[in-house]
């Protein structure tokens, strides 16, 4: 495990440094001059992006139930994905930590349902946006000309088989969590260990199952500030192309955003895509005949864009941290002087003087 966690980056960092030098240092270095105070504009939408993702999240809660504030929910989003970004759990570590943040404002297991809610709805706009972007290449343009026969049928069967997982995914989201414990137990793995969570796999399940069964309206919510996420996405990639000279149309940003989905998400093992963000924008752009220069420089503003959320993130991961520390401190106290009465006694002593 030591040895992936270190050799998959490794070959992300050879791949981005391998492109740089057969694309041409000064060339790229001339593209990035030119962004300038247009990296303002990038980070001003990402901005809205995690807004509106956020957004997605409060609306993923009951309406019938507390819910956390949206500044509280903002950082725990950021600090979960920077665990994802730098971690090679493909969202399995930065998921269920946002729910663990959340645990002082809400019960854990109402957190990760809300997480898988919010979760099954950007999947989805996801596959929306992706199958969009494959409907623009097949009716709109003479792009697919371009486009060779089997990066076409990859693409379609890619897109077919999302569908798929995600049509079975919802056909399980009633007993999702206890489905998956069934299949650890039948693995041997943990026996003692799974029979204590059965009780909260069950609970999480029904609180996922409420929420789509007496709540279609807040998840059309959650589907709609997704969709907007998406869409400034596209704007992102827009922003940029144009910001560095390449005159191509909303149409093709758009295009190049959605295809980026499905390249970042065969490479989700990738510790926060290094190498693939900007091979698969080279790999985008020589496919739909653009200028590959100008491909890589739009993946390194984007990781240059990422970098940067990514320290916010881990900014705001280790401030809720020494918040929840600092808050088990007086529980800490009172239990030690609930188990022994000498110690409740000097912890009243301590109190009044």
């Amino acid at each position: 495990m030591k040895v992936i966690r270190f050799l998959l980056p490794g070959l992300g960092v050879v791949l981005l440094g391998g492109l740089v030098g057969a694309l041409g240092v000064d060339e790229i270095l001339h593209n990035l001059a030119v962004m300038r105070w247009a990296f303002l504009y990038v980070v001003l939408l990402a901005l809205a992006w995690h807004v509106t993702n956020s957004l997605a999240w409060s609306c993923a809660f009951p309406a019938d139930g507390f819910r956390p504030r949206l500044s509280l929910l903002f950082m725990c989003k950021l600090a979960g994905e920077a665990v994802n970004q730098l971690t090679p759990l493909a969202n399995l570590g930065g998921e269920p930590l946002k729910a663990f943040l959340l645990r002082r404002q809400s019960p854990v297991s109402r957190g990760l349902a809300s997480v898988v809610v919010n979760k099954a709805a950007q999947v989805f706009t996801g596959l929306l946006f992706t199958a969009a972007g494959l409907g623009l290449v097949t009716y709109s343009w003479e792009v697919p000309l371009a486009v060779p026969m089997p990066v076409r049928g990859g693409l379609a069967l890619l897109l077919l088989a999302a569908v798929l997982l995600t049509w079975v995914a919802y056909r399980s989201h009633r007993r999702m969590f206890t489905a998956l414990l069934g299949c650890t137990r039948r693995c041997g793995l943990g026996l003692e260990r799974i029979e204590r969570l059965r009780a909260r796999a069950a609970d999480i399940d029904y609180h996922i199952s409420r929420f789509f069964r007496q709540h279609k309206g807040r998840f059309g919510l959650v589907l709609l500030f997704h969709a907007c996420g998406w869409l400034l996405g596209a704007c992102e990639t827009f922003v940029i192309l144009r910001a560095l000279g390449a005159g191509i149309d909303f149409e093709i940003a758009f295009l190049i955003a959605s295809l980026t989905v499905v390249i970042n998400g065969l490479f989700f093992f990738m510790p926060s895509n290094i190498g693939v963000l900007e091979g698969g924008q080279v790999f985008l752009f020589l496919t739909l005949g653009l200028d590959p220069a100008a491909g890589l420089s739009l993946g390194i503003v984007k990781r240059m864009r990422k970098l940067m959320w990514i320290s916010v993130g881990w900014l705001f991961l280790t401030h809720l941290s020494r918040s929840m520390g600092r808050a088990s401190v007086p529980g800490a106290a009172v239990a030690a002087a609930a188990a022994s009465p000498g110690a409740g006694r000097a912890l009243r002593q301590g109190a009044i003087s």
